[in-house]
């Protein structure tokens, strides 16, 4: 199995968006095996990119605070593995509607 990206598109409540991302931040380093590391994004429109620059959509609702974690792992087994044992208990908390997930293989 080769490493695996895994992008997980958060759609948070707008007046929650701050206390979202200083709540991950606060959260326990992941110890699972296979983990390698993770990163909250977010769409930063002061950047002023032209379009060809910002043509990837991740927004999705226009009534959300969008953010992406961007994690990696060793292999898509060790991701399978750990996420029966991931807490949702930020998701009624925080999230206005269900994340969604991909997975990227490494090439």
């Amino acid at each position: 199995m080769s490493e695996c990206i895994v992008l997980i598109r958060r759609f948070i409540k707008p007046e929650r968006a701050q206390e979202f991302a200083a709540w991950v931040a606060r959260q326990p380093a992941v110890t699972a095996p296979g983990f390698i590391s993770k990163v909250l994004t977010t769409l930063d429109p002061s950047l002023g990119l032209p379009p060809g620059l910002n043509s990837f959509h991740i927004a999705g609702n226009a009534d959300c605070a969008t953010f992406v974690m961007i994690e990696r792992w060793t292999s898509v087994d060790a991701f399978k593995a750990y996420v029966p044992k991931a807490s949702t208990s930020d998701q009624d908390e925080f999230e206005l509607l269900p994340r969604q997930r991909t997975i990227l293989s490494v090439t």
